[in-house]
């Protein structure tokens, strides 16, 4: 079997893992003691390693968008965010478990409280990076297909906020509904 993926679609696999991940960066940068504080909030490490953890996890965060876009070295990029996006999973999954359903996720942004569907998301986020390195045929890209890919991207990362803010939601009307009683 021959199996190549679209170079269209590698685009913009590439380019949403990248966005995704930038405004990762942006959002734990501006918030930094937060973030530091939700990775102490996960108790999955020490609390004196929490201050080495999170600048090690933007690192490779920023590694891996700054690896994506060169070809040579793309793979390592897309190991590099789908290992970040099981640790993550990972992470989150282990609190679930453990019967801790009110911490923040720490992905930045409004903030979200661990859930089931973040791990979900985690999990999709990490298929997507993994499959970057997947071989792709040799069609050759037009401009018209570089404009639809950049569109392509930025709508797939607003249908992932979508998605978030579904999250979100279904995570305030569960607290809301369980407080009720």
């Amino acid at each position: 079997m021959n199996w190549q993926l679209d170079p269209l679609l590698h685009l913009v696999a590439t380019g949403f893992v990248i966005v995704v991940l930038a405004r990762a960066v942006v959002e734990k940068l501006s918030a930094y003691g937060f973030f530091v504080a939700n990775l102490q909030d996960y108790r999955l490490l020490p609390d004196a390693l929490a201050p080495v953890a999170a600048p090690t996890l933007l690192i490779a965060e920023l590694a891996a968008i700054l690896c994506l876009p060169l070809p040579t070295i793309s793979a390592i990029g897309s190991i590099t965010a789908a290992s970040l996006f099981a640790i993550y999973a990972l992470a989150m999954a282990m609190v679930l478990l453990a019967g801790r359903h009110e911490i923040e996720c720490g992905c930045g942004g409004e903030g979200q409280v661990v859930s089931w569907a973040l791990v979900a998301r985690n999990g999709v986020l990490g298929a997507i990076s993994a499959s970057i390195p997947l071989p792709t045929s040799n069609r050759a890209m037009s401009w018209p297909d570089m404009l639809v890919g950049v569109a392509a991207t930025f709508l797939v990362f607003l249908l992932l906020a979508i998605a978030e803010k579904a999250i979100g939601t279904f995570a305030a009307i569960r607290r809301l509904g369980s407080g009720s009683h």
